[in-house]
Order: C-alpha cells, then structure tokens, then sequence
C-alpha cells in the first residue's frame, strides 16, 4: 500500500472513482477528474462523504479567496466558516436533499453543462456566475445565504457574451475582391502550432503579426517556455507583413473601428472534409476579452459554406452552434470554450482581427 492510499484499498478506491464515471466525463482535462488518489486524500480528511443513492464533498473555508470567472474577473470571494460543497452526484432525490439540507453561508459548485444537477441546486441556491478553467470546463457557481450577508461584485453585462454577429457595415463586393486576390496568390498556408489542431487542418497566414514573416503566425506571450527558450534571441513586436498592402480592402473593412490600435490580423484557413478544431479556450492569452482595452476577436467569413459548424459554450454552459456567412462580422471570445468543424467540400477561409477594445467597440458589442 502506498502513503497516497491512507490506508485504503486500492479495490475500494477504484470502486469510488467507477461511481464517479458520470460526473468525469464532464472534464476537459485529467486535472478537473476526480480519481482515486483524490479520493484517498479527502477521504483521509473526511471531507468525501458517502452514501447508497450519492455522494459529495463538503470543505470548510479557513481564509478568504476570490472565486474568478477567468484571469481578474471576480464573482464572488470565499470567506473564513463558509462551507463548499463540490463534486456532487448521486440521484436526482440525493442531489436535492444534499441542497435542501446546506445550511449557513454555503458555495456550491456544479458542471455548468450537467443540466439536471444545475435545475436542482437553482431551487436552493442563488446562481452567482461561472468559472472557466484554461482547458475549457465550466463551473456554475451558487450560493446559499445563512447569517452572514454576503455582497457579490458586479460582474460586466460584457462578459456574458460569448459569441454575436455585430451590427457593422460589410460589403460582400469587397470580400469577394480579396477572396480572389487570396485564390490568386496561391500562397501556402502556415499550420497552426495549438494542440487542439489534432487534425493538422487549419492553418493561417499572417497580415500583422509580431515578425515580417507571414508564415509567422504565433503570439509570444502564448507561446510554451520551450518554445520562449528556444526564441530568446529575436525581436518580436507588432508590424506589418507585406501581405497587409496586398488587400488594401481589408482596411474598407476595418474603417468602422475609427482609431482603434490593431494588433494580429490573420487569414485563418480550415481544410473540409472534418477540418477540426476541438474544444478549447485561449486564455493563455492575457489581453484576450471584449471588455475595454482588452483585445476582441474579430471574425469576417471569405470563404465558407454551410457545412461549417462554430460552436462556442456560455458561461451558463450552454452551447451556441452559428454558421457565419459571408457578409457578416462575428465577435468571439476566446476565453470561453468554442471548436470549430468543417464538414463540407470547401475550405473556410475567415480574415481574424485582434483589435483593443475601445468604448465605440464596446458599445457596439452590447447593441
């Protein structure tokens, strides 16, 4: 036996992880599973509590700490004699009397997209907001008010958007002009280097981007430490490709966001026949966001076709699937979880501008 069991069984430990197959197929990555070394360690701590039609995990809160959406957006703040109820499951019966029975100031935290669980813990608790992990899982947040009134800060109406079709003016003249440019030119495109790119179908190359090169596509700030080490010598800063004069229509395109500063402005292609990429947010990105000065994600369809799929999740856990046409501008984003499918006969070629939100955007953004 190993010191990780506490004096388990190994047997015992996997039966409680097989009770939790369910609840783990909700998890995007192995660190959100709850698996048997977990299960040891609370167990241990007596926090894991166990019973025929469920179980859950209840913790005491000893100092305060903010509970964050994603990077510095705070929904609320954990204070001393709280109590924390999460990795809940069991029957519908079980999971009610675990919320009907909560009492004093008591956070519960539940898979957003677990829909069942997420109606029943509404009936007992006050939905506070979300928590979106860096791979993509989704936690909704609730609260059960005992003695101790507890404020909640207020949270931008901004950043419940995850994905919508502005209001701006495209003229579907001059997508067509530089989508034939694009054809003309026949330039091959520069594979993405993300990991959610499994398939190795989208690709892009770059009009503005940190180097000249326009096969250049990366963010440094993104990018792994290997990858930083490995660069450490170059100089990096935003600046024009040659490709950027090539479509002067792009800046026609562009004329409604007035001053503000661009930062990448990529052509983003993905193969058809399944071109995919899977289920991911960009957060290691820290200027990403549609709040003022953070950087919005613009998307102009070139080239597309029915057949393509753009899903992005809610901070509700809810899925919003578009298929964006051309002649539209989309505004994405990226730190909540999306993917994107290419099920049809043709390439999807979207122009992708990163842009600092400024107040004009921001408005147009919530109109």
């Amino acid at each position: 036996m190993k010191d990780w069991q506490h004096g388990y069984e190994l047997d015992y430990l996997k039966s409680v992880e097989s009770l939790y197959a369910a609840y783990n197929k909700f998890a995007d990555s192995p660190f959100a599973e709850y698996k048997k070394n977990n299960i040891a360690e609370d167990l241990h701590k007596g926090h894991l509590h166990i019973h025929a039609d469920g179980s859950y995990v209840q913790t005491k809160v000893s100092k305060s700490s903010p509970i964050t959406m994603y990077q510095n957006i705070t929904i609320g703040t954990k204070t001393p004699g709280d109590c924390v109820i999460t990795k809940l499951r069991g029957t519908d019966d079980y999971i009610e009397d675990v919320c009907k029975q909560a009492e004093g100031n008591t956070w519960l935290y539940v898979w957003a997209e677990d829909k069942t669980t997420r109606m029943i813990a509404q009936n007992y608790f006050d939905y506070v907001g979300s928590k979106i992990t860096t791979f993509g899982e989704i936690y909704g947040i609730y609260f059960k008010q005992g003695l101790i009134p507890t404020t909640f800060p207020f949270v931008d109406p901004v950043e419940k958007i995850a994905i919508k079709q502005l209001r701006v003016p495209v003229n579907s003249d001059i997508i067509e002009k530089i989508a034939a440019r694009l054809e003309n030119l026949n330039i091959k495109f520069q594979n993405h280097y993300s990991n959610y790119n499994k398939k190795k179908s989208w690709s892009a190359i770059s009009l503005r981007g940190y180097t000249p090169d326009i096969m250049r596509i990366e963010k440094p700030v993104e990018m792994s430490k290997k990858w930083k080490e490995e660069h450490k010598d170059e100089e990096f800063y935003l600046q024009d490709t040659f490709l950027r004069q090539e479509f002067p229509e792009v800046e026609k395109l562009l004329s409604f966001l007035g001053d503000a500063e661009l930062h990448r402005i990529r052509f983003m292609r993905l193969t058809p026949g399944g071109g995919e990429l899977t289920r991911h947010t960009d957060q290691v990105d820290p200027d990403s966001g549609l709040n003022i000065n953070n950087l919005s994600r613009l998307h102009f369809p070139i080239r597309t076709n029915s057949k393509v799929k753009f899903g992005v999740w809610e901070p509700t856990g809810n899925k919003k699937e578009v298929n964006m046409r051309v002649g539209e501008c989309w505004v994405l984003d990226t730190r909540k979880p999306h993917t994107v499918i290419n099920e049809g006969d043709e390439d999807r070629i979207h122009l992708v501008v990163d842009v600092v939100t400024d107040k004009n955007l921001k408005e147009t953004i919530l109109s």
